[in-house]
C-alpha cells in the first residue's frame, strides 16, 4: 500500500517566493543522483522506496504519482507503453529519462530550465517530458 497522500486535488506545482517548486516522484530505477539534483534545485522529491515497495507494479506507481500530484520520473521504456495512454492515466505527468545513467544527473541539471519552463506552461495539465541523450521532447 502507498504511504503517499490520498489527496487528488493538489497541483504538481507550488510557489515558494519567486521560485516554483515541482513535486516529483522518482521510480525505483532512477539513479539517486537524479533525485539529488532535483532536491538541490529546490524541488520536492519523493523516492519510490520511501513511499511503497520498490517492486510495485508500474500501474500502481503511476496511480500513486497521480494521487499525490507528483510528476513521475522514470528511466525505462515501461512508462512509454500504450497502457499509460488510457483514460485511467490521463492525469499522469512524466519526466522520462534515457541514455547514460552516469550522465543523467548532469544532463538534467543542464536542461532543467527547459523542464521548468514546460511545466509552468502546462499550467497543471498532464505533460510528458522526454530527456534523451541529445534532445528534449515535450508533449502536453
Amino acid at each position: 500500500a502507498s504511504r503517499l497522500s490520498d489527496t487528488t486535488d493538489r497541483n504538481t506545482i507550488q510557489e515558494l517566493g519567486d521560485q516554483p517548486v515541482f513535486r516529483f516522484m522518482t521510480d525505483h530505477n532512477v539513479p539517486d543522483s537524479v533525485g539529488n539534483v532535483l532536491k538541490e534545485l529546490g524541488q520536492d522529491v519523493v523516492r519510490l522506496r520511501e513511499a511503497m515497495p520498490i517492486d510495485s507494479a508500474d500501474p500502481v506507481v503511476a496511480q500513486a504519482a497521480i494521487q499525490d500530484a507528483r510528476i513521475l520520473v522514470s528511466w525505462d521504456r515501461d512508462f512509454r507503453q500504450q497502457r499509460f495512454k488510457s483514460p485511467r492515466f490521463e492525469r499522469l505527468s512524466r519526466l522520462c529519462m534515457s541514455g547514460s545513467e552516469i550522465e543523467g544527473a548532469t544532463r538534467l541539471n543542464s536542461i532543467f530550465d527547459i523542464v521548468e519552463f514546460a511545466l509552468i506552461r502546462a499550467k497543471g495539465r498532464p505533460i510528458t517530458i522526454r530527456v534523451d541523450t541529445n534532445r528534449v521532447t515535450i508533449e502536453v
